[in-house]
Formats: structure tokens, sequence, C-alpha cells
């Protein structure tokens, strides 16, 4: 489970009751990891250009 906390003035404008709030989502193990692997080949590409 990944928890997080955000603060976002617009939206505690809207909806205040969200103030201090921190929410959970579970996320399969397997999109996780496709997630992590996107950021990876992101990164790697931002890194293999700024050699270049």
């Amino acid at each position: 489970m990944i928890t997080l906390e955000f603060w976002r003035e617009k939206h505690l404008l809207s909806d205040p009751e969200d103030a201090d709030a921190v929410f959970g989502v579970e996320i399969p193990a397997e999109v996780f990891i496709g997630i992590l692997e996107g950021i990876a080949a992101a990164l790697d590409a931002g890194w293999s250009e700024s050699r270049s």
C-alpha cells in the first residue's frame, strides 16, 4: 500500500474536509513494477540525452 498526503490550496478550498487527510491506495505488484520500470526508462533516456 502506498500512502500519501497532498496539499493543494485550490482543492482544500473546495473540500476542506480533506485537510490533513491521508489517503491510501493498493496497487498490484505487477502494476507497481511497471510504473517503476517506466520511471527508470524515462530517467535513463534523460541521462543519455544529457550526456550527448
